[in-house]
């Protein structure tokens, strides 16, 4: 069974995988093909789509 992952738009995330591997990033909202999300890296203006839980979590902090 396939979960539903709440709208994680807006939210920070840590990247574990590609260039960008062990930075933070903005979540930008789902990608079009509905099954990834589009991230955008701290360092970067790159806008990358991402399997969540595969290629990124979600970042908890203090804040959130």
């Amino acid at each position: 069974m396939k979960h539903q992952i709440p709208n994680i738009a807006g939210r920070r995330v840590i990247i574990l995988t590609g260039p960008h591997v062990g930075q933070e990033g903005i979540c930008l909202g789902k990608a079009d093909d509905g099954l990834r999300w589009m991230i955008c890296p701290d360092d970067s203006n790159d806008i990358i789509p991402m399997v969540f839980d595969q290629d990124f979590g979600i970042l908890v902090t203090l804040d959130n």
